[in-house]
């Protein structure tokens, strides 16, 4: 049988090399597909584009929520430090008001980083045990 296949190999016309450059098509080739399988071809592209777009508008919307209490909490940060070097530079002494105010915003600025803290651990932990069960 290997002795038959190898004689219809001899037989049959040599395939040429074919060697492209930038810019080739394929009528360079010489045979050219069936134009509907270029168009199913390029429908199946554009449904698949389609498809993923919308797909990349939530991961970019669930980024964004992701990141917005990190930015509130550097919000709020940026706030303190120019509120504390106004009133460093006004060279007065803080009234008593003024003085538990800025405390209370510290201690609020506290507050939010040690509870988004916390809920970045405990949703660490609750992927990482995730992946323990599906493995």
């Amino acid at each position: 049988m290997n002795a038959s296949l190898a004689i219809a190999a001899q037989a049959s016309a040599p395939l040429a090399d074919v060697q492209l450059g930038a810019g080739a098509s394929l009528s360079q080739l010489g045979a050219l597909p069936a134009s509907t399988e270029v168009a199913g071809f390029e429908r199946a592209m554009a449904a698949a584009l389609q498809r993923a777009q919308p797909a990349s508008e939530t991961g970019r919307l669930a980024v964004q929520r992701l990141v917005q209490p990190l930015e509130h909490i550097n919000t709020e940060a940026a706030s303190l430090g120019r509120d504390a070097r106004a009133a460093a530079a006004s060279g007065q002494a803080l009234t008593p008001g003024e003085l538990v105010n800025l405390t209370v915003r510290c201690q609020e600025f506290m507050f939010h980083c040690q509870l988004t803290s916390n809920i970045a651990n405990r949703t660490s932990e609750g992927l990482q045990q995730l992946f323990r069960q599906q493995s």
